[in-house]
């Protein structure tokens, strides 16, 4: 009987070193040292309700946070912007939310309407241009710039295959699980291609013996690092694909509920699995050059319902919970 005791108490204390060990890793700081960003704020104070709209810029490719507070307590509340519908999370002090300036939309005012009973309210949002930079130089992606490579049968059927699962992890649905602000994927600030950038690629044929240039629009941001560094989830969310794809190499995305993802590619080590809950912060993969990639480097995105923005216009907004 007490060997049987002795025993159990040994199970216990190796599944109480077993729970130590696999503490998740969180990054030291939410941005490093040598990132800055202001915020813009658009406000709106009535009797019914105070409005508030943060994004580091009002412009094309960016994200916008907005904190909404009734002066009595709504039980449910309607919000657009440009006539689209915006989910927005009930929380102790009021409501929140996220939209997406797309990069496409056309400079002009727009109008964010929100909706309390049969009380509308409507406050102008001026959109800027972005002058989203573009790349004249193109560029040798190796075997992935080459013709017949890309349309060899076992070729074709992983990139079907990998479509597919990226198409089913989009289209998971969560409610919100954002619970404070935003974390910088990296520990060392350094851009390699900015988001929205037009970018020129090779595409050669060996068949006929020519090269053509084909034109592709990079939606994210590659960060520079050296293989074996660290990416952290930029928000709290749930971990929904996180395997080896054909162009985006070792890649995971995360469903930050309502409608938002972002994603991370070309990593070398993953350390979440799909199905994983994960915080902001957290250390999820290291730097690799997996995929279609010319060097070790991190890209990341962020999709806010269906619309491409800008990574890193999200992370010094203050997001609360």
């Amino acid at each position: 009987m007490r060997k049987r005791i002795y025993i159990a108490l040994g199970l216990l204390f190796l599944l109480s070193c077993a729970k130590d060990i696999t503490k998740v890793t969180i990054a030291k700081t939410p941005v490093p040292k040598n990132f800055t960003a202001d915020v813009k704020v658009i406000s709106y104070g009535g009797g019914d309700i105070a409005c508030m709209l943060f994004a580091h810029r009002f412009s094309q490719g960016n994200i916008v946070y907005f904190e909404i507070v009734p002066a009595n307590d709504a039980k449910k509340i309607g919000v657009t912007f440009n006539e689209k519908v915006i989910p927005t999370t009930k929380r102790s002090w009021g409501f929140r939310g996220f939209f997406a300036i797309a990069p496409d939309q056309q400079p002009g005012t727009y109008t964010f309407t929100v909706t309390i009973g049969t009380k509308k309210i409507d406050i102008p949002v001026e959109v800027v241009k972005t002058a989203f930079p573009v790349s004249t130089v193109p560029m040798d992606l190796g075997k992935f710039s080459k013709k017949e490579y890309l349309e060899s049968p076992e070729v074709v059927e992983f990139i079907q295959q990998c479509t597919e699962k990226k198409q089913k992890a989009f289209a998971t649905q969560y409610n919100d699980l954002v619970r404070g602000r935003a974390f910088h994927p990296r520990n060392v600030h350094e851009v390699n291609s900015p988001f929205w950038a037009k970018r020129i690629y090779k595409l050669h044929d060996s068949t006929s013996g020519k090269t053509q240039t084909v034109e592709r629009i990079h939606r994210g941001i590659d960060l520079n690092g050296d293989t074996g560094d660290p990416v952290y989830a930029m928000l709290d969310g749930i971990v929904v694909l996180a395997e080896m794809l054909f162009y985006e190499g070792n890649m995971v995305i995360i469903n930050h509920g309502n409608g938002m993802f972002s994603y991370y590619m070309h990593m070398d080590t993953l350390y979440v699995t799909s199905g994983d809950t994960v915080v902001a912060g957290q250390l999820i993969g290291t730097v690799g050059s997996t995929g279609m990639s010319t060097g070790p480097h991190l890209h990341v995105s962020l999709m806010v319902n269906g619309v491409q923005v800008n990574p890193l216009s999200i992370v010094m907004l203050p997001i609360r919970d």
